[in-house]
């Protein structure tokens, strides 16, 4: 008797026939003249990973864990964090379903992908932006979401079977299906000219971390250029949800939710590359982390740095029986006892010398201090990340209710910055909320999901329980159009994760803790 899970859709066969019989799926193929791969369609047509991954997550009514049990293909496959000096088990590094490269290429204006280098197989690749931007490069796969009134259960493979639907950003506006999927490796980070890229070694650029300004500045790269979409973060959810059957990547991975420390200078100096604190308080600063020296204390005033700014942490030295020096890369610089020593936000590359696809840099620090590395995509660097293609409308129902509309577009060359225009299509909405809980962060029992966006259910849940991370609206207090932020910062704490939801501000406020991430998914299909 067939398996009612493995029904192959008839164009997936005939894409897998195809396959078989082009011996050109076998390697990837690189043409110097033109410096592209130029068989990705054959290649990952001819490693389609047959497999069907599964996990099933009890709802609420059944469990309030946020833990799961893995299922079909799934089951008995195991995944440990590596870290720069140890690397962990993956049972899911060569699984071609969840296998991915590092490569350099991007999209052209009608939403096509293509690659200029593979590491260590075609081309050559760099991370640092001298050969383009540096990106992840993965199969296009195809997922299932099955719910009962117990469970919800996610499936995912490289095969379309029947009930499976392509991953959210998988389809081209006409309906061609991408030979593969290219995430940004990296957040992103602005040139003198506005043009944001994917590249090592860079600082956070603000402007690029609201909804307008990923719309403007990623229009500057070109018409398949966009910021953050719902299919990247769907992608990364979804690939955390199956490799750690948990919704709280807190309690696997970790992420820079609390490396937030701010301490006062103790004694003053001159000429030096090192803040004397009291050694009580050296404590709050990491060694490997970046700190700026100045007056300020909110770390969008420039005084924060005035000193000295963003400068990586050598060491920690003690000096005498109270005082501890933090000893910082760069020139030299005067201190006063005015002055703070304040933790920011990593610059790009954190997790670059992580020895697995997932992880984080050290142990030495606590991992919600520090980036994680998943499917080889870095990411909670301490700064949200804004989704481009949504907007949300808040709905002020009286002075004690209101309600979040969820709004998203899946041609962003057709993106708005001031309305919800014909080309939106309304997703759902989260959650009501009344005067006392207006502008409060809550958490949610499970999710519901539509066109690739998880949106909370039901508030009541808890940072160890349900969907694990908050969500903060404020319809009655600010109604009007906002924008979406995902992720958490870095003085967050427990209510940041994957399904975090920060949707206070306007379509095109920016802040120090507001960041932005290209994608190559923002021309796509309903």
């Amino acid at each position: 008797m067939a398996n009612p899970d493995k029904l192959l859709r008839l164009n997936d066969y005939v894409r897998l026939e195809r396959a078989q019989r082009n011996k050109d799926g076998s390697t990837f193929h690189y043409d110097a003249s033109t410096g592209r791969v130029t068989n990705l369609p054959e290649y990952f047509a001819a490693h389609a990973d047959p497999n069907i991954y599964t996990v099933r997550f009890p709802l609420w009514t059944t469990s309030n864990s946020t833990q799961s049990v893995k299922l079909d293909d799934n089951a008995g496959l195991s995944i440990v964090p590596s870290t720069n000096t140890v690397s962990g088990r993956d049972d899911y590094r060569s699984l071609p379903a969840f296998r991915v490269w590092d490569v350099n290429g991007g999209v052209d204006d009608a939403g096509n992908p293509f690659v200029t280098a593979i590491k260590d197989k075609a081309g050559t690749w760099s991370a640092d932006g001298s050969h383009g931007d540096a990106l992840v490069m993965t199969a296009t796969g195809f997922y299932r979401l099955q719910l009962d009134s117990q469970y919800m259960t996610l499936s995912y493979s490289g095969v379309q079977y029947d009930g499976f639907v392509p991953m959210p950003g998988a389809m081209l506006p006409d309906g061609t299906l991408r030979p593969c999927m290219l995430f940004a490796k990296y957040r992103a980070w602005c040139d003198g000219s506005g043009i944001p890229h994917s590249f090592t070694g860079k600082q956070t650029s603000t402007a690029f971390g609201s909804q307008n300004g990923c719309i403007d500045q990623a229009a500057k790269k070109g018409k398949g250029w966009s910021g953050k979409t719902v299919a990247d973060t769907w992608y990364i959810q979804l690939m955390h949800m199956l490799k750690y059957a948990d919704r709280n990547i807190e309690n696997t991975l970790g992420g820079d939710f609390g490396g937030n420390g701010q301490i006062t200078i103790s004694k003053a100096e001159a000429n030096v590359t090192r803040a004397l604190v009291k050694t009580t308080d050296a404590q709050y600063i990491d060694v490997g982390s970046y700190i700026s020296v100045g007056s300020g204390t909110d770390r969008g005033d420039p005084k924060v740095g005035e000193a000295a700014s963003w400068r990586k942490v050598l060491s920690k030295t003690v000096v005498d029986s109270v005082t501890t020096a933090i000893n910082v890369a760069g020139s030299k610089f005067t201190t006063t006892t005015a002055m703070h020593v304040t933790q920011m936000p990593w610059p790009t590359g954190a997790t670059d010398g992580v020895l697995g696809t997932d992880g984080y840099a050290t142990d030495a620090i606590p991992r919600s201090h520090q980036p994680i590395r998943i499917q080889g995509i870095e990411i909670f660097t301490g700064v949200y990340e804004v989704e481009s293609d949504v907007i949300l409308n808040n709905v002020k129902d009286s002075d004690t209710a209101g309600h979040t509309e969820i709004w998203k577009v899946f041609d962003v060359t057709k993106a708005s910055k001031s309305a919800i225009t014909s080309d939106y299509v309304h997703l759902g909405d989260f959650p009501a909320v009344t005067d006392k809980t207006n502008n409060n962060w809550q958490y949610a029992k499970g999710f519901t999901f539509s066109h690739g966006m998880t949106i909370p259910t039901e508030w009541g849940g808890t940072s160890t329980s349900g969907l694990s991370d908050a969500t903060l609206i404020n319809p009655i207090s600010n109604p009007g159009l906002h924008e979406l932020h995902r992720g958490g910062n870095l003085d967050g704490g427990s209510r940041c994760g994957l399904f975090c939801s920060y949707c206070r501000f306007g379509l095109a406020d920016t802040s120090w803790y507001f960041g932005g991430r290209l994608s190559t998914l923002g021309r796509t299909r309903a």
